[in-house]
């Protein structure tokens, strides 16, 4: 009789239970297939008195605990296969009929280097051995005497890998039978529509419907499911049904056990299914200057419409509303699947005016600050509608009139307004090539009550001027005034006085 088994080396992080240690060994059974993938070493079996070490090598690298009943008597034979012919197994066997916190003595032990030995890498049991130990490294061939085993005996196995890495095949080639191993058979994998309101890709899936087709009729067998094959294999944490998966697509692994202790294990694959994708109109504006009913249109041909409103229709794929805010709609399909599409109306108005605060008669520092109202986000243009600021602030202003432009940034409306910058030019050319031929305040017609004067460096009254003669040609008397600089003061009702000079030039 020759079984196989295929155990594989890799991490296992965070389990209470492994089969590093003896106390959670695997039961070998008959027709078994072994899927564990455990590293490194458990709790140190040899710390108890009742435990002796290994005589032929310290086992201390990569160890798994393997445990073996027989229901009938016969002969022990078995080959460890190494998948990588430079990895070096060693293992021991403890027994019969005993137990983990009193093994006693190995009777028989294998440490064999198969590199320095100049032997293959397979090692185990076999008939034509006579000896019973041997190793460490260039000592023996990797194979001990078979042992006689009677029904109802119990062994335990220590298996090490001390050098290399990757898995191994464990044969199991004796006469005295193994108990029966139940079969975890296949089953197909399982696909759940995400048909709550949100879509998540999240879904339960009764795993316990798959037992029936599990066990096919085999009785007294125990069905659970775990997430991973290391929890399979052990048989902790189980999952209960129904399950909501952690990810799409899942693999589950489920395990049966009858018993005997015999186990044997299977995986399926979970996966949550959306099956459709839909939309709505994102970016919607309602201005509440004019308020234009909006419509939010989804995708047609489904089964089932059910809006935020209220409104629900079997073909009601579109509803006009006339209220800023979220809004939604769950679509569902013939297979009950549903997806919720989701957008959001946005709110905003063209911008008021309200004040414009001004710093004039200052030169280069003449400015200008735009104060508004409104639910918008808003932007600003001096004097054109081509280039936009966030601020409201604009500096560097010449004397004379502007307009300033607000423009809603989602798109309501653009409003604008004149202002006047009053401020004073610092020469003038009265040549009448009508380019600067009179000395004059733009805008200054509009504050009739002004009055101002202008003098010669030495302090002489040399015109009133009144703000709507259209400024100063630069005469005195009938004369022309020669080239110099020239000063004057500026009296406004509002109480403000501005003294200050400029330069004829002719």
């Amino acid at each position: 009789m020759k079984l196989t088994f295929l155990i594989l080396f890799f991490s296992i992080l965070g389990s209470a239970q492994s089969p590093n240690d003896c106390e959670f060994s695997l039961l070998v059974c008959g027709g078994i297939s072994i899927g564990l993938e455990p590293d490194g070493i458990g709790f140190d079996e040899f710390s108890i008195p009742e435990n002796i070490a290994p005589s032929c090598y310290s086992f201390n690298e990569n160890t798994i605990w393997l445990k073996i009943k027989f229901v009938s008597d016969g002969i022990f034979t078995f080959d460890i296969i190494p998948e990588e012919s430079t990895a070096d197994y060693d293992f021991a066997i403890y027994g019969p009929n005993v137990d983990c916190t009193s093994l006693g003595n190995a009777i028989r032990c294998s440490s064999t280097n198969p590199q320095s030995a100049g032997v293959s890498a397979n090692t185990g049991l076999n008939l034509t051995e006579t000896d019973t130990e041997e190793g460490p490294g260039e000592d023996g061939n990797g194979y001990l005497m078979f042992i006689d085993v009677l029904a109802g005996e119990e062994y335990y196995i220590l298996l090490d890998r001390p050098h290399g890495s990757g898995g191994f095949i464990f044969e199991y080639s004796g006469t005295a039978a193994l108990p029966s191993t139940p079969i975890a058979n296949s089953v197909s994998d399982l696909v759940e529509c995400d048909s709550d309101a949100v879509t998540d890709g999240f879904a339960e899936f009764n795993l316990d419907a798959l037992i029936p087709a599990i066990v096919q009729g085999q009785n007294n067998l125990t069905v659970t499911f775990h997430k991973t094959l290391n929890n399979a294999n052990i048989g902790i944490l189980p999952l209960e049904s129904p399950y909501t998966n952690i990810s799409s697509p899942q693999t589950i692994f489920y395990r049966v056990e009858n018993i005997a202790g015999c186990t044997d294990y299977n995986s399926l694959i979970i996966e949550v299914e959306i099956p459709f994708e839909a939309t709505l109109p994102q970016d919607l504006l309602l201005c509440t200057d004019n308020i234009i009913p909006i419509t939010l249109e989804t995708d047609s041909g489904f089964s089932y419409y059910e809006w935020s409103t209220g409104e629900e229709g079997a073909n009601l794929n579109m509803i006009n509303v006339i209220s800023p805010g979220p809004y939604f709609v769950i679509i569902s399909d013939e297979n009950g699947c549903k997806v919720k599409v989701s957008t959001i109306i946005e709110e905003s108005s063209k911008a008021t005016i309200t004040d414009i605060i001004i710093v004039e008669f200052n030169g280069t520092k003449n400015n200008a600050t735009i104060i508004i109202e409104g639910l918008g986000d808003y932007e600003f243009s001096l004097d054109n509608t081509y280039f936009y600021q966030d601020s409201n602030f604009f500096t560097g202003l010449l004397n004379g009139y502007h307009t300033i432009y607000v423009r809603d940034k989602k798109g309501c409306a653009t409003v604008s307004k004149e202002f006047l910058i009053l401020d004073y030019p610092k020469f003038f050319t009265p040549n009448q090539d009508g380019y600067h031929d009179t000395w004059e305040i733009i805008g200054i017609s509009e504050f009739p009550f002004t009055k101002f004067y202008i003098f010669d460096r030495y302090g002489k009254l040399l015109k009133q001027i009144n703000p709507n003669s259209g400024g100063w040609d630069g005469y005195y008397n009938g004369n022309p005034l020669p080239s110099s600089d020239y000063w004057f003061t500026i009296n406004m009702k509002d109480g403000r006085t501005i003294r200050g000079h400029f330069t004829l030039k002719r």
